[in-house]
């Protein structure tokens, strides 16, 4: 089964040279590695002509592609599906270090489920593992407001856009997949990633594989022994304050797509944005406090927009 593995960049070239180091120590080699690069340094480059002719000889097509349409999270991503040529598409963060068995577990798992459209891993941080007492109150206000727990045996979609994993060692159907997530090349005869999301683009890996799961309901699969350590960088992120007003806008916008409007739904959406807030006074996030009110105000002030999914006020104060 060949694999293509899509890693969008920017301007992470020491998170992106471990990451290509734990695809090229695989215990099953992907056939092409694509490095999608929305960076403005030359650094991303020279170092994918520094490892191609080691990936080469070990039978990996290594290739550098620049997203000279715009920076991107969903761009990048589209550009890499539009590229690939194998049988299934990995995507990876750039900050991602994989197992030594992850793509030979992949290949197991949808040579033995043939039905299966897409699936994700789990990775090896485990909040409960590190602070008890953290992960008891994230869960208790996680369950109180909708913003996202632990389940058994489920992976949802919530009405708040907040989604519940499992922490069970079994292979479960999804709602969802992570931003580590492997798909059949077919999928995306029907599907893309909404370029409409930005940048960062919050919030498009739910999207797209929630709008999967919807069509094909019983197609998506956590498989747990598909693992993976994500190091969550802090390099090239953007400004705290504009990640605060896209999580608001595409929230909405996201809410509105694919989430059903029932008044129920509406509720708990309005209900989980009063949770977040909650959640920051007791982190003495007072920063972050301001920047929700002042994101509440554009999305109300912008409703109908983005009622009708028209992001066009928001998206160019990004550029």
């Amino acid at each position: 089964m060949k694999i293509s593995v899509v890693v969008p960049t920017y301007n992470r070239s020491k998170d992106l040279n471990d990451c290509l180091d734990s695809i090229i120590s695989q215990e099953y080699l992907p056939v092409e590695v694509l490095v999608i690069d929305s960076g403005k340094d030359i650094q991303t480059e020279n170092l994918i002509k520094e490892k191609e002719s080691n990936f080469k000889k070990k039978g990996v097509i290594l290739k550098y592609i620049k997203n000279n349409k715009e920076n991107s999270l969903t761009v990048a991503r589209n550009m890499g599906i539009e590229n690939s040529t194998g049988e299934i598409v990995s995507f990876l963060d750039d900050d991602i270090v994989l197992i030594k068995d992850y793509y030979k577990e992949t290949v197991k798992f949808f040579e033995e489920n043939p039905k299966a459209f897409g699936m994700t891993g789990r990775t090896t941080s485990d909040l409960k593992g590190e602070n008890k007492f953290k992960f008891f109150v994230a869960q208790i206000l996680g369950r109180l407001f909708f913003l996202g727990f632990n389940e058994k045996n489920k992976w949802r979609v919530l009405p708040s856009l907040g989604v519940t994993s499992s922490l069970d060692n079994k292979i479960i159907n999804c709602q969802w997949l992570s931003g580590a997530s492997v798909y059949k090349k077919e999928i995306f005869k029907d599907f893309r990633y909404d370029e409409k999301l930005k940048k960062y683009s919050w919030g498009e890996d739910t999207d797209f594989s929630h709008r999967v799961f919807k069509k094909y309901p019983q197609s998506l699969f956590l498989n747990p022994k598909v693992r993976y350590i994500h190091n969550l960088s802090v390099t090239g992120r953007i400004p705290r304050k504009e990640i605060s007003y896209m999580e608001e806008v595409y929230c909405l916008y996201l809410f509105y797509k694919i989430i059903p409007q029932t008044f129920l739904n509406r509720i708990i959406y309005i209900w989980g944005r009063l949770g977040r807030i909650i959640f920051k006074i007791i982190k003495l996030q007072f920063r972050e406090i301001i920047f929700s009110f002042m994101a509440y105000f554009i999305c109300l002030k912008h409703l109908k927009e983005i009622k009708n999914g028209d992001l066009d006020f928001f998206n160019k104060t990004l550029l």
